[in-house]
């Protein structure tokens, strides 16, 4: 499988994490790690965390829904925050 494509909002350096493509959150998590300031990883790093949440939520919730039975591509698409 090959890796998600990046999006707009991060090569455009526009930090909205409602934006970002799943690989793209979770490598943003890993980065913020590194972070000297604790305050500031730990605001970024909760805010990673309740987008990945809000997106896997809204995925479960998709699952049952007759669009997932017609294209279960787009499902995981919505998942990944992919366009292309």
């Amino acid at each position: 499988m090959s890796r998600e494509n990046h999006s707009k909002a991060k090569l455009n350096g526009i930090c909205n994490y409602r934006l970002y493509t799943t690989e793209e959150l979770i490598e943003s998590y890993a980065f913020e790690s590194s972070r000297i300031n604790e305050m500031d990883k730990e605001i970024a790093q909760k805010a990673i965390k309740k987008e990945l949440k809000r997106r896997f939520n809204a995925t479960l919730r998709l699952l049952d829904d007759e669009q997932t039975i017609q294209n279960p591509t787009g499902t995981y698409r919505y998942l990944l925050n992919v366009t292309d």
